[in-house]
């Protein structure tokens, strides 16, 4: 794949799969086994990844929306720079919902197999937002 194409693939994923979340475009996006590195946690798979760990997260903060800030594509290899926002509505993990405001910054580093994400490994500062609500 061309470095323009992979762009566009990583674009339209944050923009459909995220931003508008469609749970049902993962396939469009991901490998059917794409694995999620996030700090020890991993996450592989539609029922881990999309429905376990995007849709729970999709669900406590349903106006979350992502800005790509940067993004750095070669080959099938991408960087991105995001922005994250969004009210936690729902009780999500062990915070209890209040209408908090999200606000947090993050980078995920992609490799694409055949156009489509196989694994993410995604850092954020999301956890100092979660420490600061307990």
């Amino acid at each position: 794949m061309t470095d323009t194409k992979n762009e566009t693939i990583l674009r339209t994923m944050i923009r459909v799969f995220w931003n508008e979340k469609n749970l049902d475009s993962f396939a469009e996006f991901f490998h059917p086994d794409a694995v999620l590195h996030a700090g020890k946690t991993h996450y592989s798979g539609i029922e881990d990844f999309r429905d376990g760990y995007a849709g729970r997260f999709m669900a406590a903060f349903p106006d979350l929306h992502h800005e790509i800030e940067f993004l750095l594509v070669k080959g099938d290899l991408g960087a991105m720079r995001f922005r994250g926002t969004g009210t936690l509505e729902h009780d999500h993990n062990d915070l209890t919902a209040r209408g908090q405001k999200l606000d947090y910054h993050g980078t995920a580093f992609f490799r694409l197999v055949d156009g489509r994400i196989a694994e993410v490994w995604s850092h954020s500062d999301m956890w100092q937002w979660v420490d600061a609500q307990r």
